[in-house]
């Protein structure tokens, strides 16, 4: 049985496609731990911060409570009853709210800085095969179920520890607690629950890079693939190759044709008698400089010519010039100005061919 639960053969890494499908089903390597020994470490401090003003502003509250004179008039009116309950609402809401707050910020900042923010259908779907008994218990008895198992029984052990660390010294006084006074008991348990929470907030907030770790290995291996599903994923998002080449032969088909219907239209087809053959057109009032709207070598050469025999196109022997247009210039584009002088000869000639001034 493989460790992960994989079949054999998947041996190939994830591909970026394999990682996102999967994280859009809710699959990823967040860490629980990391999260809750942050937000017990963050509430530990927040609670040293704010602690007292929380402790403070609730005494506030119920001494006004508990002071407040019924049989004033004010507070016989519905108005003056609603003014006092909100005295003592906006007493205790700051402090509360800094608490919230930093809790709710720490517990975002540390799940999505994990996995970055991402918003998934398919986790909130309903799917019928999560009801299914038959998976759920294979999800059970599993290798990563068992690590979870073993890493909660060792937090709990470590827990037990830093109980006892804490508590060891403290246990005559906390059993004494009921012979002080009200305040001084309030105390000393506020400062063992303050060393308590930061305390094994600081273990569980250490042993959770353990179980990062743990989860980015275990999220990698059990996503690995074959090299069949790789090569049908490249072909997914390359396309199948047979109509790959079939679209590139119908393109190449369609700009041939263009480029043949352009050769009419052309003023001069310089050539090389048997292999290279370039269409030039000049028309002043659009272009500023001769342009290349047709060329080929051999057989494409050979059709270009018998084009501009049929229209009447005049052709000029110059093979280095012809070469040279091939090799330099694409389809569409203006000559270069190293090759002005040649092809303002050739141009030259062919007005006075036709009896054109150059």
């Amino acid at each position: 049985m493989p460790l992960f639960g994989d079949d054999q053969g998947k041996t190939e890494q994830p591909t970026p496609n394999r990682l996102a499908e999967v994280r859009n089903r809710g699959d990823t390597p967040m860490s629980k731990e990391l999260i809750q020994g942050g937000v017990l470490m963050v509430a530990a401090c927040t609670f040293e911060w704010c602690g007292g003003w929380l402790v403070d502003s609730l005494s506030q509250a119920m001494r006004r409570g508990l002071d407040v004179d019924l049989s004033h008039r004010s507070l016989g009116e519905v108005s003056g009853a609603c003014r006092e309950v909100m005295s003592a609402f906006l007493l205790v809401v700051p402090p509360f709210a800094a608490l919230v707050t930093s809790l709710v910020v720490a517990t975002l900042v540390l799940g999505y800085g994990q996995i970055g923010v991402r918003w998934s259908r398919e986790v909130l779907g309903l799917k019928l095969e999560r009801l299914n008994p038959l998976a759920n218990w294979k999800k059970v008895f599993n290798v990563q179920a068992l690590v979870r198992t073993g890493f909660a029984v060792l937090k709990l052990a470590t827990i037990v520890g830093v109980l006892w660390y804490v508590l060891g010294d403290r246990w005559p006084m906390l059993l004494r607690l009921h012979e002080r006074p009200l305040s001084a008991a309030a105390g000393e348990i506020g400062s063992v629950a303050m060393s308590l929470m930061f305390w094994i907030g600081s273990v569980v907030f250490a042993m959770s890079f353990v179980d990062l770790v743990w989860q980015r290995i275990s999220f990698k291996n059990r996503n690995m693939m074959t090299k069949q599903e790789v090569e049908d994923e490249r072909r997914r998002s390359e396309g199948d190759p047979t109509i790959k080449m079939r679209q590139r032969r119908a393109r190449n088909e369609l700009m041939r044709q263009r480029m043949m219907d352009s050769v009419p239209k052309a003023d001069v087809i310089v050539t090389n008698p048997t292999h290279f053959s370039v269409a030039l057109r000049y028309d002043r009032t659009r272009d500023a400089a001769p342009t290349v709207v047709a060329k080929g070598v051999d057989d494409m050469a050979l059709r270009i010519r018998e084009i501009a025999r049929e229209h009447g196109v005049p052709l000029m022997e110059d093979p280095p010039l012809a070469r040279a247009l091939f090799r330099a210039v694409k389809i569409g584009q203006t000559i270069p100005e190293r090759f002005y002088q040649a092809v303002a000869t050739v141009l030259g000639h062919v007005y006075r061919l036709k009896g054109r001034s150059a």
